[in-house]
């Protein structure tokens, strides 16, 4: 790619184009979509962040995202950050093509092409000379005129391309102990470990949950449709550069957003399985990209949110999302989730079953011990208890009492008669090798190799 713009090929506003799948001949529908809530939190709200998340949730969760403007400013700049405190900083980027697939056996996208290493500036002077040669300009461009060039040059483009550093491991919260942001709860190195947070019981790292990564882009680099990995809420920092553009569908709308992806974008031969399963492990990859007005013409809820430096987007459990960039820029995210998060595990918890998807995180696990803490707590403050704690309390003992329950009837039902090779189970989760299920309550091992540990739903086999 060297001597080459980054964004190359771009079609001509008038003549002729390739025929595409999706109807983009008016982009009026982009002015349609309604804006996610933005909300802006006093300083002492910003103290507490997984309360104040929970206090704006019964409202920002219906739109499946939101914006929250950051009351106080990093002093020290992603760039310094990058290029300053982590002097030897590198990272890789993937080649994104700029065209929408049709999604049959012939067309499928994937972003799996490698592109350069770069330092931080290297990647900044790149994108910049990208960004001026597509607009001849340096300053920043309406949002909305952004948008449509984006979708323009998707609907019609070939040839072109971008990169995009994605997934990169680390972090451009800095490390100074004067950095007001750096030093707040809202650092997204610590964020997935606040106490509130569940996912603090994870005993180990997981790049992208437990850990953030750095999402570095250029002019239309993308993030296709997707919904967070087991259903978790996530938060992306936008640290520096220019925006980006959100699309979020709720969490209530994910399965109509399933089915008119399944009915409306992908083509049926290269779906492995049936009905909104297929879809949902098709979205999985997380190359799809389409435009929003598939789903508005469908009557699927869609809004939008345009990310500016200093501000936070949430993204609430099982809520489809997407969205590109209007340059260079510099975010950051993680997972995080709280109590209300269980019933929704669960549900992801079991399709990753009848997927045999292999699980990220042990449900389970967090479910069980999470459930021993409340309940040792809620036994020292049951006098006391507020409302809101036993709401708490009942968000997560119900989805407990659920998994106990339905391993007794697993047991109930299985021949008690036949002798199998079971576990104490000291040693953590284990993982169902017939169906990847996390098994920290119970499983049987093998009875033929005595090792493979087999959940209970499958004691009969």
């Amino acid at each position: 790619m060297t001597g080459k713009s980054p964004i190359t090929q771009r079609t001509a506003r008038h003549g002729s184009h390739k025929l595409c799948k999706f109807d983009l001949a008016d982009l009026e529908w982009t002015n349609m979509i309604p804006e996610c809530p933005t909300y802006h939190p006093s300083e002492y709200e910003f103290e507490h962040p997984l309360v104040y998340l929970q206090k704006i949730a019964p409202e920002a969760s219906k739109y499946g995202i939101c914006k929250i403007v950051s009351p106080i400013a990093a002093s020290n700049p992603a760039a310094f950050v990058l290029m300053k405190e982590k002097k030897d900083f590198k990272f890789e980027t993937n080649v994104q093509p700029l065209r929408l697939s049709k999604w049959n056996e012939k067309d499928i996208i994937t972003f799996s092409m490698r592109g350069r290493k770069y330092t931080y500036h290297d990647f900044e002077v790149l994108a910049n000379k990208a960004f001026f040669s597509r607009f001849h300009n340096s300053r920043d461009l309406p949002s909305s005129y952004v948008e449509k060039e984006f979708w323009h040059e998707m609907a019609h483009g070939e040839k072109g391309t971008v990169e995009y550093g994605v997934n990169v491991e680390g972090s451009a919260f800095s490390c100074d102990p004067n950095d007001r942001l750096g030093t707040s709860k809202w650092n997204l190195k610590n964020f997935s470990r606040l106490p509130q947070s569940l996912l603090r019981l994870v005993d180990r790292k997981i790049p992208g949950i437990t850990d953030p990564m750095l999402y570095i882009g250029m002019l239309f680099s993308m993030f296709a449709w997707h919904v967070e990995d087991h259903y978790l809420y996530s938060i992306n920092f936008h640290h520096s550069g220019a925006n980006k553009t959100w699309y979020g569908v709720p969490g209530h709308a994910a399965s109509q957003f399933e089915k008119t992806v399944l009915q409306h974008v992908y083509c049926n031969k290269i779906i492995t399985k049936h009905g909104e399963d297929g879809a949902f492990k098709f979205l999985a990859q997380k190359t799809t990209m389409f435009p929003p007005n598939v789903i508005l013409q469908h009557d699927v809820a869609v809004y939008k949110a345009v990310q500016k430096p200093g501000e936070f987007i949430i993204t609430f459990p099982r809520a489809y999302h997407a969205g590109f960039s209007h340059g260079f820029n510099c975010g950051e995210a993680v997972n995080f989730a709280n109590g209300d998060w269980f019933s929704l595990g669960a549900a992801a918890s079991m399709r990753y079953t009848h997927l045999k998807m292999m699980p990220l995180i042990p449900y389970e696990e967090l479910l069980c011990k999470e459930a021993m803490l409340v309940f040792k707590s809620s036994r020292v403050r049951s006098s006391k208890n507020k409302p809101e704690d036993k709401t708490s309390y009942q968000a997560i003992m119900l989805p407990f009492v659920h998994l106990v329950q339905s391993y007794k009837t697993s047991l109930l039902r299985l021949n008690s008669s036949r002798k199998l090779p079971s576990s104490s189970n000291t040693t953590g989760s284990q993982i169902c090798s017939l169906c990847y299920r996390d098994c920290y309550v119970a499983y049987f091992l093998c009875k033929y190799c005595f090792s493979h540990p087999i959940c209970l739903f499958h004691g009969k086999t």
